[in-house]
């Protein structure tokens, strides 16, 4: 959690930070310090620390969240509760009893916990709201509670700033219900005096679905089920109706209701700040932030300030977190009412400057992410992590295989924390130290490729495997999605490692009709280049090497647009408008990284029978060195005897650009190789890309692998 104090206009000195997370010292546990200073308003509560038992109810139900205001408990799927009546409530912490307190009890959805039953108190003693603060406080400092987001008690918060997806293709209507099963749902009836029932999705068949709940009901109703970065709505007619039980035909249509981004709750105190455009003689206005997503936040405007309308322009500035202030430009998108006389405002933002781009990245991460941390102040600790967990035993290799790039290495991922924009490096981090490792960059114009996923095997502190896993892919896919460019996300994944088989490999499968991602084998074959031949060594053969011609290069984009998917091309930037990746290149030599493409050719009798396309990356990006490669493409039939003359030649292109080895995307078949490098067979994979509008789903098929084991 980020600490954010709140500084008006005029005063001195810059906003200090209180916990600036991606700055801690592994020496010390990372949260103790990053508690909230003040009492929450609410809180999370891990185990069973609170207990609450309603009067006329036989069963003891553990707290889930719990405030001044209320206290919320999960459904069992065998209770009958009477919503919307008030019932007495008696709450009970390590031997004391807190009530009894009056309580309406409604059916409430909290986004990714699913439904749950809220118990809103009416009255408040004083003494029954000082016990439930100290009980709160307790909770806190034994680390067995976390703050609750501020906007979860307002109500005008849920539906703001959504964005609606339509999907009525009967195959991904199934495939969405599919990831939610077991998934609790809240189903609305028609009837506006019917009460809302709370169900579990069971079962998905070819044509129907089977729920789970505490009654069946007969009449048409619309459900509504959480994700993890999406709310799932669909309309469902009972055709079969059994005791707790109830089947329905698969749904004819689903709406995903998501933010533009994940929008989460703030869950400490964030004040923006700016002037009024319309009311320029007033002093600067201080509002709370109570939601933030990397393209929005949203603001509490209190009674008495100037209002705002939609469309207006704001200049707003936010604390860092770390001694800086952020400079953001905003458009108004809505307005609602909150509690009392207040405005609740959806504001559309974007970076001021490059700089203020890198400070948002940052303070929107530390918001949306709990466990994981962007930045590098863990060099060694990573080099650490990749040892332990067997990452340096990938593909073949061996630990010492990888000493010569660790100088590379620890530089850029000292680098990357001024970059985000290019590269970004994801940390899981408990109290004990590092236990997972996950890597994004942004290697083309349009893509971004997840790389160097490393995770202990086995951790002292309480965060599972599945939960670090989870918690490392969201951010990196949200920090892609940030992106206005993002347009796909590539992997080169090792295909026979069953995480990859689970999570990335299966979704592609599944989805492949889409035509939105794919999964294509290749060979990693490592090229030493010491060996290969010098420029006083023969040439090659009966082939005349050379650097491709404008017309050649236009023939090799022919070649591949009717050999390769569209996918293929677009996200590796073989694509005639982005075939040289001058945009691309130019924005990593800016930044003071290498990054090149060259074309050789293989000529015969003046015609090009096959081609090689080879790219340079600065050293250190990639423990394997993915962006020094090469793609052999053969043009014409038997353009694959020319593999191994632009081997070499592509040999001495490497040396000239000081690297001693590259690695070779082996993708049409297995051409024979006579020359004098070396290479070294390192297993088969599986180039895995995937557009920015499949996200959402695979951001859910995640969390569904993810889920924690049940026993």
């Amino acid at each position: 959690m980020t600490l954010v104090p709140k500084v008006g206009f005029g005063q001195e000195g810059s906003w200090p930070a209180r916990g600036g997370a991606d700055r801690l010292s592994l020496g010390r546990a990372l949260f103790r310090d990053d508690l909230p200073a003040e009492e929450p308003e609410a809180c999370w509560l891990d185990g069973d620390e609170v207990w609450l038992r309603i009067e006329g109810l036989d069963p003891g139900y553990p707290v889930v969240l719990l405030g001044s205001m209320g206290a919320w408990i999960e459904p069992d799927y065998q209770t009958s509760f009477p919503f919307g009546s008030v019932v007495s409530v008696r709450l009970y912490f390590r031997g004391a009893e807190i009530g009894p307190l009056p309580a309406l009890l409604v059916l409430q959805s909290m986004g990714l916990r699913g439904p749950l039953i809220g118990l809103s108190f009416q009255e408040v003693s004083a003494r029954a709201s000082g016990q439930i603060r100290e009980a709160l406080c307790a909770l806190v400092d034994a680390g067995a509670a976390k703050a609750a987001a501020s906007s979860l008690f307002r109500s005008a918060v849920a539906e703001a700033g959504q964005v609606r997806e339509v999907i009525d293709d009967p195959r991904r209507v199934r495939d969405i219900l599919s990831v939610l099963l077991r998934k609790k749902g809240i189903v609305r009836r028609a009837a506006e005096s019917a009460p809302s029932l709370c169900v579990m999705l069971s079962e998905v068949g070819i044509g129907t679905v089977r729920w789970f709940g505490t009654e069946g009901w007969s009449e048409a109703a619309a459900v509504e089920i959480a994700g993890h970065s999406s709310v799932f709505r669909f309309n469902i007619r009972a055709d079969q109706v059994r005791p707790g039980e109830l089947v329905s035909a698969l749904p004819a249509r689903v709406e995903r209701l998501r933010q533009s981004l994940q929008q989460r709750g703030v869950e400490a105190e964030l004040t923006a700040r700016f002037l009024h455009p319309q009311w320029l003689h007033l002093p600067p206005v201080e509002a709370e932030v109570v939601d933030v997503s990397f393209s929005s936040l949203r603001l509490v405007l209190r009674e008495g300030q100037p209002p705002l309308s939609p469309r207006l322009k704001l200049a707003l500035e936010l604390p860092d977190g770390d001694d800086g202030v952020i400079h953001l430009r905003g458009e108004v998108q809505s307005l609602s009412a909150a509690e009392g006389a207040a405005q609740l405002c959806s504001v559309q933002v974007v970076a001021a400057r490059r700089e203020d781009e890198r400070r948002w990245l940052r303070l929107v991460s530390r918001i949306l992410h709990a466990t994981t941390y962007g930045g590098t102040a863990w060099q060694a600790e990573l080099w650490d992590l990749f040892d332990s967990s067997g990452y340096f035993n990938l593909s073949g290799r061996r630990p010492e295989h990888f000493d010569a790039i660790k100088p590379s290495f620890l530089t850029m991922a000292q680098k990357a924390a001024a970059i985000p924009h290019l590269l970004y490096n994801v940390a899981c981090l408990s109290e004990h130290g590092i236990e997972g490792n996950f890597s994004i960059m942004k290697p083309y114009h349009s893509t971004w490729m997840i790389h160097q996923l490393a995770k202990r095997p086995k951790s002292a502190s309480n965060l599972t495997s599945r939960q670090v896993l989870r918690d490392m892919f969201t951010r990196c896919f949200e920090h892609a999605q940030a992106d206005p460019e993002c347009r796909h996300i590539i992997a080169y994944a090792e295909a026979r490692v069953a995480w990859n088989e689970r999570s990335l490999f299966e979704f592609a499968r599944v989805h492949e009709r889409t035509g939105l991602v794919m999964s294509l084998p290749f060979h990693l074959v490592g090229v030493d280049a010491r060996g290969a031949p010098r420029a006083n060594d023969p040439p090659g053969g009966p082939f005349d090497i050379g650097e491709a011609t404008p017309p050649e290069q236009a023939e090799l984009l022919g070649q591949l647009c009717e050999s390769s998917p569209r996918m293929y091309t677009e996200a590796l930037d073989l694509v005639p408008s982005r075939l040289a990746m001058g945009p691309c290149i130019e924005r990593w030599r800016s930044a003071g990284l290498e990054r090149e493409r060259a074309f050789l050719v293989a000529r015969s009798g003046g015609a090009p029978v096959a081609a090689a396309i080879l790219e340079l990356g600065e050293l250190g990006t990639n423990l394997f060195r993915l962006l020094d490669s090469v793609r052999v493409i053969p043009m014409r039939p038997g353009g694959d005897a020319a593999f191994g003359p632009l081997l070499d030649a592509a040999c001495g292109w490497f040396r000239r650009v000081h690297r001693t080895s590259f690695i070779h995307f082996r993708e049409h078949g297995r051409p024979a190789y006579a020359g004098r490098a070396s290479l070294n067979d390192l297993g088969e994979g599986r180039l895995w890309i995937i557009a920015r509008e499949l996200i959402p789903e695979f951001v859910e098929h995640v969390y569904r692998l993810t889920e924690p084991k049940r026993h």
